[in-house]
Parts: C-alpha cells; structure tokens; sequence
C-alpha cells in the first residue's frame, strides 16, 4: 500500500467516525429524546466538523475561499456548537456572544490574506489560536459543571484532556513559527506529510465524543438521583434522603461532640385546606410553605418533606435555644405567606416539635422524640412550638 493510499484510508476512517457521531448524537436528539437540546448541538458540531474536513481535501495549490476560508470558518462553527451544546447540557451560561466574536476576528485575519497555500502557515496559526481558545472556554464550562458534584481529583481528570486539546492546538502555531516547512502536515489532508494530522483528528473526534457521552451519562445519573432524593412537589429532599444525611450529621456528632437538633412541622388544619379547597389548593399550600421555610434555614442546615404536610429540618451544631430560635422564624415566614383562594385569604400555622440528641439518644428515637414533641404541640392547641423531654 503506497503513502497516498494509507492516507486516503484515514481520511475515510475520518470521515466516517465524523458521520457516525452526527446521526448517533441526532438519534439520541429526537427518537430517544436524551438531552435533546444538547444532543442536537453535539450533531451539528460533529457535521460542521465533517463538512470541513472534506473541504479541506479538495485544497490544491489555487486560491479557493471554498477550499480555505469556508473550511476553516466550519471547524470553528463545530467547535463553538460543541462547546454551546456542554452550556446546554449542565444548564451554563451562554457564551455565543463570545465564541461568535472569536470566529468573526479569526474570519476577518484570514480574509486579509490570499485563501491559498503560499498562505498556509497564517491561515493555519489564525485558525490553531482561534480553535485554542474555543477549546480553553470548553475546558472552563466542563470545570464549572463538574466542581460541586465531583471531586477535585475526578474533576481534573474529566476538563484536563479537554484543555489538552486546547494545548495541541496552541502548539501548532508555535511549531509553524520555528518550522514553517512542515506546513503540508496541517494545512492539507490529501498528500502523505497528513498522516500524523489525521491521526490526532481522528482520536481527537473520538476523545471529544466520548468525553460528550459520559458527560451526558452523568448528566442523566445526577438527575435520576435528584429525583430519586427531591419531593416531585416541593423541590426539596424528600424523605428517602433522610436516612443518610442522618447519619452523616450523627456520625459528625460522635467526632466532634458538637450537637444537633430536629425540628418537625406540621401544617396545622391542612386536611381542611384540602376538603374546603381543594387538592389543588393544598398543593399551592405546601410547595409555598416549603419554599418559605427554605428561605430562612442556614446553608448546612437539612430540609425535607417528612409526610403529607410534615416538614423536617435537620440543624448540625446547634443548641437548643438556637433550634428554637429556628422554629419560632418558621412560623414567622409561615404567617407572612400570602395565599389567596379567591374568595378570602389563608392563614398558615404550624405545630413543631423540637429535639436534641443527647448521649443515651440512639439516633433512630431522636425522630421519635421530634415527633412526640410536635403532638404535644397540636394537643397544646396547635401554633406552638415543644420541646422533647
């Protein structure tokens, strides 16, 4: 097998990992629906992709805006769609602005110029430095993304090989600068000197591709996880979560010595609420009251809808007095709601219940003991707070 035919090779294998990309990321779009909005963007950058590695194919030795300008202004495109497509899929703000402007800049250099080969190592330095940065923006998005939920050695291991990249790309107008010469291996994909070009492409489309997949895996994970562990109406933790925030916060305790608290709510008169107005209404009722209750709880502080219209907050290094404290702007933020059913406004009360683990406390009776305590609460006459005994 001659060079030129060995080189042919990889530009089919190329083309065809590029092709293979688009309709997977376009089935995963529309018929599976998996993050469609990102996934359609993950098509469209693998085909700009595509597009211009077949253009740049077709370069010979004469000018051609088709050939040179076109192709490289749809590698950036992809690579701006990718990157806009990883915003999409962790809910990040949009750099469009930003990437377009990148493009444009890199558009107008190498309009200054010829599109042909003579020209080769500034139209290859203009496109390296404009794909670096594209490649350094999606780095950062990937950083943001994955800091709060993944460690930090996991997280350097998922943005590096992407800011590596970036790198490869910084590299080449370096090289052209000492070595102008070796121009044919990065400006065309149809002579033997490609070879090593092509190869970078291909496993830099299946690097990018397989990052964008797991990416999208974790995506899906977390938010099976989220719903798993959030009340469907509230938004907040819901009971399953419990089990294993109390056990955290106990096991800190048993470290640290530094106590906790429980507080459990119940919305008084809320069966009321529902015969009077109605399921809708009670609904309305709960997802406000939680809301309320989340506005004025601590940042380490622990929320969860513990049954129907029962609340329970988990309170990590907190006195009693303090718990009270906490319980008494609950029913504050509780009386301020304004809930209008049309014909008269609600009151919203509740009935709490307050506990604190002590030595002889094992931790599955201190829910007990929050719960005996807010029954002491509704039979005090409701809208009061008790103490555990």
């Amino acid at each position: 097998m001659t060079e030129h035919e060995s080189t042919q090779i990889l530009m089919q294998v190329l083309c065809l990992l590029a092709a293979a990309a688009t309709a997977s990321w376009w089935v995963m779009a529309y018929p599976m629906r998996v993050a469609p909005k990102a996934s359609i963007h993950f098509s469209l950058a693998n085909l700009c992709v595509l597009i211009g590695m077949l253009l740049y194919t077709q370069r010979t030795d004469q000018p051609s805006y088709l050939y040179w300008f076109t192709a490289d202004v749809m590698i950036l495109l992809g690579l701006s769609t990718l990157r806009w497509g990883a915003q999409r899929l962790y809910r990040l703000p949009s750099s469009k602005l930003f990437d377009l402007t990148v493009i444009t800049m890199a558009a107008i250099l190498m309009l200054l110029v010829t599109p042909q080969r003579t020209e080769a190592v500034y139209l290859v330095s203009i496109l390296s430095l404009a794909a670096s940065i594209l490649f350094f923006g999606l780095a950062r998005d990937h950083l943001h993304a994955f800091r709060d939920t993944f460690t930090a050695f996991a997280t350097n291991w998922l943005v590096i090989p992407i800011a590596l990249i970036g790198c490869l790309f910084l590299l080449r107008p370096i090289i052209l600068l000492f070595f102008p010469d070796k121009i044919t291996v990065f400006a065309t994909l149809n002579t033997a000197d490609a070879k090593p070009t092509l190869w970078v492409y291909i496993i830099l489309i299946l690097l990018v591709n397989i990052l964008i997949v797991g990416n999208s895996i974790n995506k899906l994970v977390t938010k099976i996880l989220t719903l798993a562990n959030r009340d469907a109406l509230t938004g907040i933790w819901n009971r399953h979560s419990l089990d294993k925030q109390l056990q955290h916060i106990h096991s800190s305790w048993h470290t640290s010595n530094i106590p906790y608290c429980i507080l459990l709510i119940d919305l008084d008169h809320f069966k009321a609420i529902n015969d009077n107005w109605g399921h809708a209404m009670g609904d309305i009722v709960l997802e406000k009251s939680a809301n309320a209750i989340n506005n004025v709880i601590r940042n380490d502080d622990f929320l969860c809808r513990y049954g129907g219209e029962e609340f329970l907050i988990l309170l990590p290094n907190c006195t009693l007095e303090q718990a009270h404290q906490m319980a008494s702007r609950c029913q504050q933020v509780l009386a301020d709601l304004i809930i209008d059913t049309g014909e008269n406004k609600l009151a919203i009360t509740a009935s709490i219940g307050c506990a604190i683990v002590t030595q002889d406390t094992p931790i599955k009776h201190i829910l007990a003991r929050a719960d005996k305590a807010m029954y002491s609460a509704k039979k005090a006459g409701r809208n009061c707070i008790e103490t555990a005994a």
